[in-house]
């Protein structure tokens, strides 16, 4: 069941365990955090609630300074909804909500609304107004307010020069803005994916043969660069298509605009108009200026060549 009004909390949902979170990206520290509450819940044969927000507050509090999601609200829901809560709540950020106080939050939300009995949290968690709650209030008010608090610890992992880092949406950005797409594979789980509709563009790659899906959307873009990758097409089946993706502003004919490219291997249709979801999944190369289109060309021979190499036909498949 997805709720976008906490009010409407249904009762025979009441009673249960409780994840609450941004879940920017839903990475490795999110999954071993919701993993923990969906075990909990299915061992004691009570409810399962995960609340999010959308937008992301920040986009409220600090308007002047966007901060691209990892994930389109879609994609977040469909993550979440992976580790099967009985109830997914998306509150609708406002200001209003926003001001709620940290006390308020637990007495009103939390006890009287949700009924939650446990709080499955990880150990940078912060809530109510001006992030001002944080995990001694949870363990300093939960008893009075009905609740215990699991702390899961955060998640590490290796990188691929070997530095071993705590999982976070923050370093995940700080990766992906570097195009190291490998590294944040590792931190989300998965390949870094963009989701967004296929938009007109110059059609300067139809021209030269290699026909390109432009792909418009709000989420943070990887650094530039051509990376190897998967585009998996709309529908039931979701197929998938190994691609090479370039990031950038397309230096060889002056551009001004960033823009995300995908060149589909063996793939011949129109998906104007459509929704289209990239995956990075390896770093090929700097996006460079060329003297000329001939040039181009040889290079983007390679990049595709590159790709085949790189991304296997199971991965595609």
């Amino acid at each position: 069941m997805i709720l976008t009004d906490y009010t409407s909390f249904p009762p025979h949902s009441r009673g249960g365990i409780l994840c609450i979170g941004n879940f920017d990206g839903v990475h490795l520290g999110h999954a071993a955090m919701l993993q923990v509450g969906r075990t909990l819940a299915s061992q004691l044969h009570i409810p399962f609630t995960i609340m999010t927000f959308d937008p992301h507050p920040s986009l409220i509090l600090k308007p002047d300074t966007p901060r691209p999601p990892l994930t389109t609200t879609l994609q977040r829901q469909e993550l979440l909804q992976a580790f099967h809560p009985d109830v997914l709540l998306l509150v609708p950020t406002t200001r209003e909500f926003l001001s709620i106080t940290a006390e308020a939050f637990l007495a009103d939300v939390v006890q009287r609304t949700i009924g939650a009995t446990q709080l499955v949290e990880g150990p940078t968690f912060t809530f109510g107004r001006g992030a001002k709650g944080t995990l001694e209030t949870l363990h300093t008010l939960g008893p009075s307010h009905g609740f215990a608090t699991t702390i899961v610890p955060t998640q590490q992992v290796a990188l691929s020069d070997l530095s071993l880092v705590n999982v976070s949406s923050s370093l995940i950005r700080w990766l992906l803005e570097r195009g190291r797409v490998d590294d944040a594979t590792k931190c989300l789980g998965r390949p870094y994916a963009l989701r967004g509709q296929v938009v007109s563009g110059q059609k300067r790659g139809k021209h030269i043969g290699f026909p390109t899906a432009n792909v418009a959307t709000d989420q943070l873009l990887p650094g530039p660069g051509v990376y190897a990758g998967r585009a998996l097409l709309p529908g039931p089946n979701r197929p998938a298509y190994r691609a090479a993706i370039s990031v950038g502003t397309n230096p060889t004919f002056h551009g001004q605009l960033t823009t995300v490219e995908a060149f589909l291997l063996d793939f011949d249709a129109d998906l104007y108009g459509q929704t289209l979801q990239v995956e990075f999944h390896h770093w090929i190369r700097e996006m460079l200026p060329f003297a000329g289109i001939p040039q181009l060309v040889t290079q983007m021979n390679r990049d595709v060549q590159r790709t085949r190499q790189t991304i296997s036909l199971k991965e595609s498949a």
